[in-house]
């Protein structure tokens, strides 16, 4: 499974604030280019989407595009029409996307060639929410002032000129002192300050908060330094730091701008090819689970296939098995859940035999490890799991069939499919919470 670059950059002179314009992954392609041409031309030249390749559009993200500002594509079946609703949803999609990046990437923002770079969408989030709840760096310093603070008589006997007293005492007139202050002018506050409007403007529709406290960037100098050189500021000043915070302000801020390096005001592109990953994902966590589920890694326990070797007999084992996405244990038995990002209107839309014959295969392959006798008494329920805008669908179960109509034996057991709505599994997704039934 492939994933484009996460992080893409965008040559425009003015971010555009509008709230974003809504498309959904799989969408026709001959239709988006009806619509939205110069996106289209844009995905092309970026390699996004597959449109060199597909009949549909294969993208889930957000674009930000020189003419048409924000580009949002849904997650397939998510898209309403209803513009708030849409937003809300494509409000998840990001929030959703940062958290799955967060959570796949092998090390901190870590380019693993396979899902791009994961974390750019978190690191966004991240310094968004610091923002929120912590507002803009300060530091605490001691200023210099002049009869105002506690007095500094080095300073002062040195620098001042003293007036006798009619009994010939020193008197100063002013007096050195200094006091402590709170200063954002710190150059860690300017580039953060910086670096969060062009946050807001191109992600504040999606960030819960981000501009909350905008009022507090604007007083806050520009940093003395064309925005090219602000990560290698970050790099000078890094180990200077000490404080928790100002080290990972430096470390995200000088990631994100690197991410963005290409574009004066951060514009970029975030998404991912397949969303399929990110479904299955989503499903793991909010499905619920009984009390009696353990969440055994069942993957590692599920018969691997080995070849045998003719003149001894040695056993030449493949590295990888079987990979189920998702187990569910209760007490009266098992569910195997393959999470399928399909349309599933119909049988044309809907997983092909390979993906039927595996979850077949997964079934028996599942048995084996849970039944200790000759005879299958071990409940295991087979299912397909679609994204849909409602908990509805057209298609109940999967079974096999006799050339003359009539059903199998038990030897095929038949596989359920279940409908899904992606807004809200997105919402538990986001919240860290499980509610979807099954």
């Amino acid at each position: 499974m492939q994933y484009q670059k996460l992080s893409r950059k965008v040559q425009t002179p003015m971010m555009r604030a509008d709230q974003p314009q809504f498309f959904s992954d799989r969408d026709p392609l001959g239709s988006l280019e009806h619509q939205a041409g110069s996106v289209v031309a844009a995905m092309r030249h970026w390699g996004l989407g597959r449109v060199d390749e597909r009949e549909t559009i294969h993208f889930c993200g957000l674009i930000h595009h020189p003419e048409k500002g924000a580009v949002l594509f849904l997650p397939r079946e998510a898209r309403t029409g209803d513009y708030t609703e849409d937003l809300k949803t494509a409000s998840l999609t990001m929030r959703a996307l940062a958290k799955f990046g967060a959570e796949t990437s092998k090390r901190e923002f870590e380019d693993d060639g396979e899902t791009g770079n994961p974390g750019a969408l978190s690191v966004i989030k991240r310094l968004a929410d610091d923002f929120r709840d912590h507002g803009l760096f300060s530091e605490r310093t001691r200023l210099q002032t002049r009869n105002s603070g506690k007095p500094d008589w080095g300073r002062t006997v040195k620098r001042e000129i003293a007036m006798p007293d009619r009994n010939g005492q020193p008197v100063y007139t002013d007096i050195r002192a200094n006091r402590a202050a709170n200063t954002s002018e710190a150059l860690l506050a300017q580039i953060q300050a910086a670096v969060l409007k062009e946050i807001n403007v191109a992600h504040g529709w999606w960030l819960p908060g981000a501009v909350a406290r905008k009022t507090e960037l604007v007083s806050c100098s520009q940093p003395p330094f064309p925005r090219t050189t602000w990560a290698r500021k970050l790099d000078a000043l890094l180990p200077s730091l000490y404080s928790a915070r100002s080290v990972f302000l430096a470390e995200y801020m000088r990631h994100y701008l690197r991410e963005t390096r290409a574009s004066t005001n951060g514009s970029f592109v975030f998404g991912v090819s397949d969303f399929h990953s990110v479904w299955e994902a989503v499903l793991r966590e909010t499905i619920v689970r009984s009390a009696y589920d353990k969440r055994r890694n069942w993957n590692s326990k599920l018969p691997k296939p080995v070849y045998v070797h003719k003149a001894d007999g040695t056993h030449d084992a493949r590295s990888r098995g079987m990979q189920t996405d998702i187990i569910l244990e209760d007490v009266t038995g098992y569910t195997i859940v393959d999470a399928k990002y399909y349309a599933a209107k119909s049988a044309s839309s809907a997983p092909g035999w390979p993906d039927i014959a595996k979850q077949m295969f997964y079934e028996k392959a599942l048995r084996e490890v849970v039944e200790t006798t000759s005879v299958p008494t071990t409940s295991i329920r087979n299912i397909f799991a679609f994204p849909s805008k409602t908990t509805n669908g057209p298609l109940s179960r999967v079974e096999l069939q006799r050339i003359d109509g009539q059903p199998l034996g038990t030897d095929f057991p038949d596989i359920e499919c279940a409908y899904i709505s992606v807004a809200s599994a997105l919402e538990l997704y986001v919240g860290g919470h499980q509610g979807v039934s099954l």
